[in-house]
């Protein structure tokens, strides 16, 4: 081995060396200035008044300036409390060790430093005693921690940002031990579920009652939170339908997740419920729908085919039975169209009513009633019923003169409903009316077959009276 310059440098040079080494050191530390200033933190030494007599450079950086020479107060413009609460003189860390004589540990003050800055300091004070035991001062070691401060508030405003989300997510969010007991949850879980679990008490999960997707009962701990916790694994959109205090039900997705603490140990879960009560009954709403067009359907189709088979019945004019064929057709397809704007629910009597009588103008009739909703084969059958009374009309009745008169009425009276079609002023009574033709006998049958109900017609001078009831049940 060679020293700088070449020459070979023996054991006996490295030991004398060393030897060097360590003497300075020790000279350092063997001074109260040397440890002081080598230390890591910044400590500082006051007398029973609290004015600064020694100091180390660390100090000085947390102050932010010295302490005056003849000795003084610590160098900072003003001191907090960690709460940001203005901290007077006698507050000060220091201060309560000399008022006490008792030590202070791990106090938190923020100072304004003189140039505008604020920095959190940890304060651990020592009283300091002569051998006589008098109070002569105190010694203060300060650790800078604001960089630690910052570090957590940073990582709290995070977690109450976290806990804002979660609380306002419109997706129900809960969180167990690993025994499945329920610490926490937002408020959508609450509004799903329609109660408040009680936290450490109720497991698995916050629903009133829950059931297999087909209806069966699902045990609680045979819930997909439940599972998750048992086999340790995630479980991902298992659906389960729940049931509210209140009786009403819903169907739901469950996320359940599995949480491990550092040791890999498992210390609890995290179950995410998405509501898919909605979509369960668009898709109920639309078999149903199916269901329904398919019936209606065949029963359109079977009464095309009726209309058909009786307007060409007879031999008469072609070009008539066409014109009235269509017309029926065109009556069946207005009922229809009205059905289809209320998503194949319900048809107000009203607008049908309306629709009917559309064609012949706006004032050839006083329509009174109340708001009825029918159901879709109640509005197809009165539809059609009131369109053979309209023909009827139009062709030998109050809607073919001028000074014709026409009043259709319905209400509701206990379980029926009654709709009456009454004609005034119109022409005389025809030889062949209809009672012999093939509108009554349709108006007759469909309320008899589809509605349960039954008709009164009454021919005379003053015009034709028609009287349909039917009981409320098929009709509403």
């Amino acid at each position: 081995m060679h020293d700088v310059g070449g020459t070979p440098v023996g054991e006996a040079g490295l030991s004398g060396r060393a030897a060097a080494a360590e003497v300075l050191l020790k000279r350092a530390y063997q001074t109260w200035e040397g440890l002081l200033e080598r230390l890591p933190i910044g400590v500082y030494v006051c007398d029973r008044k609290g004015a600064v007599i020694q100091f180390n450079s660390r100090a000085v950086e947390m102050w932010g300036g010295k302490p005056p020479p003849a000795g003084g107060r610590a160098p900072f413009e003003r001191s907090f409390h960690p709460d940001g609460s203005p901290m007077s003189p006698d507050q000060s860390p220091v201060a309560v060790a000399l008022a006490t004589g008792a030590p202070v540990k791990d106090r938190e003050v923020i100072i304004l430093q003189l140039d505008g800055r604020r920095t959190h300091l940890l304060a651990n004070v020592e009283p300091l005693f002569d051998e006589g035991g008098r109070l002569m001062g105190a010694i203060n070691s300060l650790q800078d921690v604001t960089e630690l401060r910052q570090a957590r508030e940073m990582l709290r405003n995070r977690q109450a940002w976290t806990q804002r989300v979660v609380q306002t997510s419109p997706i129900a969010t809960y969180h167990t031990d690993s025994e499945g007991r329920i610490l926490s949850y937002n408020h959508a879980a609450v509004t799903l579920w329609g109660r408040e679990p009680r936290l450490g008490q109720d497991r698995w999960c916050g629903s009133f009652k829950l059931f297999e997707p087909d209806g069966a009962p699902l045990a609680p701990e045979r819930c997909p939170m439940a599972i998750a916790l048992r086999e340790r694994r995630q479980i991902a959109g298992a659906e389960v339908i729940f049931e509210r205090p209140d009786g009403s039900r819903g169907a739901l997705l469950a996320y359940p997740t599995p949480l491990s603490g550092a040791d890999g140990e498992l210390v609890g879960a995290i179950n995410m419920l998405v509501d898919i009560t909605e979509r369960k009954r668009a898709e109920d709403l639309q078999k149903t729908l199916l269901d329904e067009l398919n019936h209606r359907v065949k029963n359109t189709l079977a009464t095309v085919q009726s209309l058909a088979a009786h307007s060409f019945h007879d031999v008469g004019d072609p070009a008539g039975m066409r014109q009235a064929f269509e017309a029926r057709l065109m009556a069946l397809s207005s009922a229809h169209n009205r059905l289809a704007e209320r998503r194949w629910e319900t048809a107000d009597l009203g607008d049908i009513v309306a629709g009917v009588l559309a064609p012949y103008g706006p004032d050839v009739a006083i329509c009174e009633g109340p708001s009825i909703q029918l159901s879709t084969r109640a509005s197809v059958t009165f539809a059609m019923a009131l369109h053979e009374l309209a023909t009827n009309a139009a062709r030998h009745g109050a809607l073919s003169s001028p000074k014709g008169r026409l009043l259709v009425h319905w209400t509701r009276v206990s379980d029926f409903l009654f709709l009456e079609w009454r004609e005034t002023d119109g022409p005389p009574p025809p030889l062949q009316p209809l009672r012999r033709g093939f509108g009554l006998r349709f108006i007759r049958g469909a309320v008899e077959r589809e509605l349960s109900g039954q008709v009164e017609v009454d021919f005379n001078e003053a015009g034709l009276r028609c009287r349909i009831s039917a009981p409320i049940s098929a009709t509403v």
